[in-house]
């Protein structure tokens, strides 16, 4: 399966790809909570989410667009206010909703912190997202974005970083060569999320 770089004219349809793959994500729920007006909002507030990722990142995907992984390089693993209203993320506010966009920020603001808590200035990788999907799970193009993540970061001796709020996500990406290294509980609302560090060099085979 071939890995290549997001083109900006695929932008829009991948954060469609990312939004359905995200849609029941524990955080997202809490950030768009109305369902019926989550599939529109949410998209659009990925497509900024890649943008802000190409900019300063990188966006991977596989040649159907059935999978979207998005990553921010060492020294580059937190983003400044600035730098999103650069990337256009200004209307974050706006997708989100006014009165809602403050709980937000509080959230993002908490796991940045909690990522710069963590590593402690270790240089590193984020991965930002990986997206699948729905209609093409256990197709391997999660297993084949990563991978290219892992040779890159292998090759350049660096570790990778990610958190989730699926429970479920730590098995798969401790089969993967993560390790589990802290658990901890959003601002205001008690979501759990669990923060995974990949050390370089623990590539593993695919059963």
């Amino acid at each position: 399966m071939n890995i290549i770089p997001l083109h900006k004219e695929q932008k829009k349809a991948a954060a469609a790809v990312v939004a359905r793959a995200f849609f029941d994500y524990p955080s997202l729920k809490a950030y768009f909570p109305d369902e019926n007006k989550r599939k529109g909002k949410l998209t659009r507030y990925m497509e900024h989410v890649l943008q802000s990722a190409m900019q300063y990142g990188e966006v991977l995907t596989t040649e159907d667009l059935s999978g979207v992984m998005f990553l921010l390089p060492p020294g580059r693993t937190r983003l400044s206010d600035w730098d999103f209203v650069k990337s256009g993320f200004i209307v974050a506010p706006l997708i989100v909703g006014l009165g809602h966009y403050g709980f937000v920020n509080t959230c993002e603001i908490f796991l940045a912190d909690a990522q710069e808590r963590l590593l402690q200035g270790r240089p590193h990788y984020y991965l930002w997202g990986l997206a699948v999907d729905p209609e093409k799970q256990r197709s391997g193009a999660g297993s084949a974005l990563l991978k290219s993540l892992f040779e890159q970061a292998d090759r350049e001796h660096m570790p990778i970083y990610l958190e989730t709020h699926q429970f479920a996500n730590v098995a798969y990406y401790e089969q993967r060569g993560f390790q589990l290294i802290h658990t901890g509980s959003m601002p205001g609302d008690d979501l759990p999320f669990w923060c995974m560090l990949r050390e370089p060099g623990e590539l593993k085979s695919e059963r």
